[in-house]
């Protein structure tokens, strides 16, 4: 069996990566500047960043995979922490995560992925929301 070649939808990942760069620069703290323009700004706290992983997916109105996730964040949050952020609000219910390393909201996966969810305990809510018993 041939492995799903992850791909990268370069669309949706600009017009997401667009959104939360606005957020982005209305969030940070600027502390200084200096002479040639170059900025020294504090880092998001987590709960922060979590906001802007969340206007990510309700952007996207889908799964958003692993690789789009580091596009979209790229320059914004290093990787290690954006992985930390996405198995803390996984671990909370608050987002799905889907087979090959893809995540969305509840709301926004799509009926013939059902099966594919990785976190069984927000299963409930999602069927809940659609009727389905």
């Amino acid at each position: 069996m041939v492995p799903v070649k992850a791909t990268v939808d370069v669309d949706l990942v600009r017009k997401v990566r667009e959104k939360v760069l606005r957020e982005f620069e209305k969030s940070r703290e600027i502390l200084e500047t200096d002479e040639f323009g170059i900025e020294v700004s504090l880092a998001l706290s987590d709960e922060e960043v979590e906001k802007l992983v969340l206007l990510a997916l309700k952007e996207a109105k889908k799964p958003i995979s692993w690789r789009e996730f580091k596009q979209i964040f790229s320059g914004i949050v290093g990787e290690d922490r954006l992985r930390r952020i996405l198995a803390n609000l996984k671990a909370r219910d608050v987002i799905v995560e889907l087979t090959r390393t893809r995540y969305s909201l509840p709301e926004y996966v799509p009926p013939s992925e059902i099966g594919k969810v990785k976190n069984p305990r927000v299963l409930s809510k999602i069927l809940s929301r659609r009727n389905i018993q």
